[in-house]
């Protein structure tokens, strides 16, 4: 009996303490539970398209570092490239908790713009809108770019006018959000060619035989030193017609050519017909005297050859016949080329007994041409005489190849005393002798007290006497093409002269006061006003 009882409160202490684990295990496993499966940081949140989805569990749950090191963070559901609304497990042993990330777009396209604003559109030329080379990128994938002016969307480009013009961009994805830039745009005029005219030319010439031809661009300006020539297709030593190309470039790099027809002729007066075939617009010769066409850059070295090869072009000879048979001839040299007139500049002595009689003016190449001139006397002490000839009036063959002569401020601090100086007369007494020159060195700028009765110290300086009798009013340069002087007078040995003057000395008249002469030029114009008016009530 007794064992019986034994058997039974044994049983009931082992139950009671499997009773007693089973509760102490229970409470256990729900403690460490608690404390393994961590809690939820957060239970929404909004992110920008594109920006990357956070896989570290310690951004979602907080706890033991057991428990975020059993955490598995599942973005299978999310995207973070498209709108929408997604969400994202957190998952450990003890717990699966929910996220919801809202991935939304508030972000503007990215928007590039090409090199439009060196990019030249041609007046009344029409363009796509690529040339302004917009580019747009969004992260959604969709981008739509958009162009507009004054206020309207446009498709295409064409301006009737020269200028700026500035073109909005506009950039939007599909999610409301919009980039916008101006671009500013040029509109320019292609270069224009003038002068072109089909030209003749005599069996056994060159290039430089002939005609320029010139170039203007309405923002550049003149474009003639630029216009490059293919004269590849011309023989010029046989007898047939031929084309000549041409091209120039504008500043913004906008291209124009052209061409010409070339008459290679073994006839000299077939030449001489077509001389003046082609006239300049007032408009043209505007932009070809603007553009310094009708001047030349002094050397900065001295080359007297090279004097003699180009400064020629600035000489003229007078020559003048009267009806007893007696002649003068003087010279003169081009000071001024504008659109109306050639300005002349000779000395007074020589275009005073001229002004009332047609004279022949003789230029550079051999061509002549016969008309009346008005002078215009500097000074009653300095005889530098002015006049002009029509453009019109003077063979355009001749009149495109003219030069001024080249002037330099301070002349006068280069030219002193012992300066070799150069001389030159082109085409003497109208051809008879092809050309005088001669090399005259300065003596001295303090004049004599017996030279001082004859002409005026202001005006003159003394140089070796070498002059002969026709080569007054002609320029004197430097060896390097500036006009240094003006061929004037004579003084001839006197023995009770100062030593350095014995041997008698020319008179040059100083070059540093010409431009008072341009800035009368409306004398000339009442001058023949009055001349005109006089000869219509003979």
């Amino acid at each position: 009996m007794l064992r019986e009882f034994l058997k039974r409160y044994i049983v009931i202490i082992l139950v009671a303490a499997a009773v007693l684990v089973a509760v102490i295990l229970c409470i256990t496993a729900g403690i460490t539970a608690r404390r393994l499966k961590g809690a939820p940081l957060w239970e929404e949140m909004t992110i920008e398209l594109g920006d990357r989805i956070i896989r570290d569990p310690a951004y979602y749950v907080e706890g033991r570092q057991w428990t975020i090191d059993h955490t598995v963070i599942d973005v299978s559901r999310a995207n973070n490239v498209q709108v929408g609304d997604y969400e994202v497990k957190a998952i450990n042993p003890f717990a699966e908790y929910i996220f919801r990330i809202h991935v939304r777009d508030t972000r503007a396209p990215a928007l590039t713009i090409g090199e439009s604003s060196r990019t030249v559109l041609k007046v009344k030329e029409t363009y796509g809108m690529d040339v302004i080379g917009a580019r747009a990128y969004d992260l959604s994938g969709y981008a739509v770019i958009k162009y507009v002016y004054n206020g309207q969307e446009v498709h295409e480009l064409c301006f009737d006018e020269a200028g700026r013009y500035e073109i909005t961009v506009r950039a939007s994805d599909g999610n409301a959000n919009r980039t916008e830039k101006t671009v500013q745009l040029f509109v320019d005029t292609p270069p224009e060619f003038y002068g072109l005219h089909d030209q003749y030319v005599l069996s056994g010439s060159s290039e430089e035989d002939l005609d320029p031809v010139f170039a203007k661009d309405e923002v550049d300006g003149g474009l003639t030193a630029k216009i490059k020539t293919d004269l590849s297709e011309v023989n010029f030593n046989l007898p047939g017609d031929y084309t000549v190309h041409y091209k120039v470039s504008d500043g913004y790099g906008l291209d124009a050519t052209a061409e010409s027809k070339i008459h290679v002729v073994s006839s000299e007066q077939t030449v001489k017909e077509h001389e003046n075939d082609c006239v300049l617009s007032a408009k043209d010769l505007e932009y070809a005297v603007e553009e310094g066409f009708f001047s030349y850059k002094p050397l900065k070295e001295p080359d007297r050859k090279w004097v003699m090869d180009n400064c020629d072009r600035t000489l003229v000879n007078l020559y003048t016949e009267w009806s007893d048979g007696s002649s003068n001839s003087g010279s003169a040299f081009v000071y001024r080329v504008t659109p109306e007139y050639v300005y002349f500049v000779s000395v007074y002595h020589v275009t005073s007994v001229m002004q009332d009689y047609p004279v022949w003016f003789t230029f550079y190449d051999g061509s002549s041409i016969r008309c009346m001139i008005t002078p215009l006397r500097l000074s009653a002490g300095n005889e530098a005489s002015l006049f002009r000839i029509a453009v019109r009036d003077i063979p355009y063959h001749t009149f495109v190849r003219l030069k001024q002569a080249a002037e330099e401020d301070n002349i006068y601090d280069t030219v002193k005393p012992g300066t070799l100086l150069l001389e030159y007369c082109k085409n003497w007494r109208a051809g008879e002798i092809e050309e005088l020159v001669k090399d005259v060195r300065v003596i001295s700028f303090k004049l004599s007290d017996i030279q001082k009765q004859y002409v005026d110290e202001e005006s003159y300086f003394a140089v070796t006497r070498e002059s002969v009798g026709g080569m007054s009013g002609t320029a004197v340069f430097d060896h390097r093409g500036v006009l240094a002087g003006i061929c004037s007078k004579t003084m001839y040995p006197l023995e009770e002269e100062e030593t350095k003057f014995q041997d008698g000395c020319d008179f040059l008249l100083k070059v540093d006061t010409l431009s008072e002469l341009m800035d009368r030029t409306e004398e000339i114009d009442k001058m023949e006003k009055r001349r005109t008016k006089y000869n219509s009530a003979q």
